[in-house]
């Protein structure tokens, strides 16, 4: 157990992050012992091939390790039959071997550690193969920015082919108390002469009163290998030592968590600015909120900030900083989450946030979608994450009105595509369900306009392999009125970005509501006075806002004549009223998160709606939603803001008084539910699984 074996289990975490990524780890020994392999034997997208077992009667030429020669053949043996995208290898030896098989290079990223990273330490023979490396190879992983640069410095190369891969910490675990808990100091790791394992040993033996250290590990390495069976002696008979030998990574997890500081004290090697390697240890420490003792470099400063308190040399640093730390519940949180807040960069989930754009890359075949409809508004955020997604490429199909295209446009996207996505179900729903191809699959996402339309008659069925409806009512109208059989549909809401509304309120918002969108008539903006007027009478501070289009914006609206007739006797009634000063028009715009700065209530009277974004954009904000009873709201907006008349309405925003625990829970409940990040990755899991579940379906 050691760092490469802590790097194997990471990257098997990492890789598993996105279950349409298959990973095969080809192991380079026997295993002698589970504690390595169950650990990613728990993953259900990560495979082991075991070479004394998996790979037919062959022999090796030593019994128990294959060397790099042998691994590349089994490699190239694999690929023929698997044909993998992306072949990730740590080691020298073997990226040694693998330079010259030209057809696994195209396909293979080096992790490169183990050179010297200076121009005196660094051999001419040493640099004339990291050349060729670099020649070869289309990228190489480093782990450290730092690293990097001294390749490059050394190398004399841009570096454009280096990608880092940070060590590596599992996901997110229960908050920490950042509180010593029991006196216990605790290293996990190599026992060798840098990493001051007999320091470490030596400092125990001093430390005072109850506190402990507990180590873990059996690797011992260099000049202490001659050591061995000394240093486990002296592990054995000190008092204040704790030794338990090899623990699987789960296990040292536990271990360190049962601790309350971790040990990361090396020599002198590491003092200078050419040190460039992190230690995974000082993460995973950091991760259960543990502070660490540790050496001052300039890595280290950068992760931690110059201010970090335990910084230890000597060892009576040591001893004196881990004393002062466990007595001292002030300095230890600092310390605690200080540490804890650096390693949050570095677990798998962040790492694969990283790296997915890269790693995709190696997926050359991307599935194709075209986004088809007259107004994409709704979609606009979902469309640029499908954008940003490296498995998908993306065109749009813009149609000039619900049945109106370029449909020898349509016809060349249509030949393109693997998946269609439908905004809207309408005409564009229509001539794709006609026109689609067998090996192709159709998505329509329904919102409520097309219950009123001719065009769900005329659908071809059969050839819509998906329908989305934006909330639970609209699921069961389009069943109810439309006979959409139930197994074609599924159900996701609208979305929001609500980190565009997390800002600070006006110091009036109390006393002002607002209302965005009054076109057309069924919005009620009629209701809405209603509500403005039922407080003004009451309280003249309050102030209605406006932010919509006008009717007059609108030409074919105006020639309506009951929406004409019913926009002038509203404008007539703000005019004659007394709180005629109190309705302020605001431009309609996109500055609607800016807007709500000075809204404390928002308001929905309209007749009907599919979902309606605006009271949750204002929920997003912190704005109090109020909704006059609409079919379906209920399934959408929590029961206390739903109301069935407009004094109902009036009453409760007249009474109501805010609290810090109110505020946060509006802002929480759009976040939970309807946020974008939530909803995008629902959108591209339908349209990735559409087609994977097709003819289409490749193995990635």
């Amino acid at each position: 157990m050691d760092g490469s074996a802590v790097w194997l289990t990471s990257m098997a975490g990492m890789l598993a992050t996105n279950p349409d990524i298959q990973t095969e780890i080809l192991l380079k020994a026997r295993i002698k012992n589970t504690l390595l392999t169950d650990e990613m034997a728990g993953y259900p997208n990560v495979k082991m091939i075991q070479p004394y077992e998996d790979l037919g009667n062959r022999s090796f030429a030593n019994g128990n390790r294959m060397n790099a020669a042998e691994a590349v053949r089994v490699m190239k043996e694999l690929d023929a039959k698997n044909h993998y995208h992306l072949i990730i290898v740590r080691g020298f030896d073997l990226v040694r071997q693998l330079v010259q098989e030209s057809k696994l290079v195209g396909k293979t990223v080096p992790y490169i550690t183990d050179f010297n990273h200076t121009l005196t330490r660094s051999s001419r023979k040493e640099r004339s193969e990291l050349g060729e490396v670099y020649r070869r190879f289309p990228n190489l992983f480093m782990q450290t920015e730092p690293m990097k640069q001294a390749f490059m410095r050394l190398m004399n190369v841009d570096g454009e082919k280096i990608q880092i891969l940070f060590p590596m910490v599992p996901n997110g675990a229960a908050q920490p108390s950042f509180r010593n808990e029991n006196d216990r100091l605790v290293y996990t790791g190599k026992f060798a002469a840098d990493w001051y394992t007999e320091e470490i040993v030596e400092a125990a033996s001093e430390l005072e009163g109850n506190i402990t250290v507990g180590i873990a590990g059996d690797k011992f390495q260099g000049e202490l290998t001659a050591k061995k069976e000394q240093i486990m002696k002296q592990f054995a008979e000190e008092p204040k030592i704790d030794w338990r030998g090899a623990m699987s990574r789960s296990a040292s997890q536990q271990f360190i968590e049962d601790g309350d500081i971790g040990i990361s004290w090396r020599s002198e090697v590491i003092d200078n600015d050419e040190s460039v390697e992190l230690s995974t240890k000082l993460l995973e420490y950091g991760r259960l909120g543990k502070p660490v003792l540790l050496r001052r470099t300039k890595m280290h400063e950068g992760l931690l900030g110059k201010d970090y308190p335990l910084f230890v040399t000597t060892k009576e640093q040591f001893i004196e900083k881990a004393t002062q730390s466990l007595t001292d519940s002030t300095l230890y949180e600092k310390a605690a989450r200080m540490t804890y807040g650096a390693s949050q960069h570095f677990t798998m989930a962040a790492s694969y946030k990283r790296l997915s754009s890269f790693l995709w890359s190696y997926q050359k075949d991307k599935i194709r979608v075209v986004f088809a409809g007259h107004d994409l508004k709704f979609l606009t955020m979902a469309i640029d994450a499908c954008e940003a997604n490296p498995r998908l490429e993306v065109k749009v199909d813009k149609w000039k009105g619900h049945a109106t295209h370029d449909e020898k446009a349509s016809q060349k996207l249509l030949n393109w595509a693997d998946v269609i996505f439908c905004e809207w179900g309408l005409g564009n729903a229509v001539w794709y369900s006609k026109h689609k191809k067998a090996h192709q699959k159709l998505i329509v996402r329904m919102h409520l306009q097309e219950r009123e339309t001719e065009h769900p008659a005329n659908y071809t069925m059969d050839n819509i392999d998906q329908i989305i409806a934006i909330s639970p009512y609209i699921f069961e109208e389009f069943h109810r009125v439309c006979g959409i059989p139930r197994e074609k549909m599924t159900m996701i809401y609208n979305m929001i970005d609500t980190a565009q509304y997390r800002r600070k309120k006006t110091v009036d918002s109390r006393y002002n509501i607002g209302v965005c969108g009054i076109l057309p008539s069924r919005k009620r903006m009629d209701l809405t006075l209603d509500i403005l007027e039922k407080l003004w009478q009451k309280d003249k501070r309050y102030r209605l806002y406006v932010k919509s289009r006008m009717p007059q914006d609108l030409p074919w609206l105006m020639q309506r004549e009951d929406e004409k007739m019913y926009y002038d006797a509203i404008f007539k009634r703000i005019e004659d009223a007394p709180w005629k000063d109190a309705v302020i028009f605001d431009e309609h715009g996109d500055d609607v998160p800016e807007w709500m700065r000075k809204i404390g209530f928002m308001l929905s009277t309209s007749d009907f709606e599919s979902f309606h974004l605006a009271p949750m954009e204002g929920m997003a904000s912190g704005s109090v939603p109020c909704v006059l009873h609409w079919p379906g709201a209920e399934t959408i907006y929590p029961e206390e803001h739903i109301f069935e008349t407009t004094e109902d309405i009036a009453e409760y925003i007249g009474a109501y008084k805010q609290t810090p625990d109110k505020k946060l829970e509006l802002r929480l409940y759009p976040q939970a539910n309807f946020d974008k990040l939530i909803i995008c990755k629902k959108l591209e899991n339908v349209i990735m699984e559409a087609f994977v579940n097709g003819e289409t379906s490749n193995k990635h």
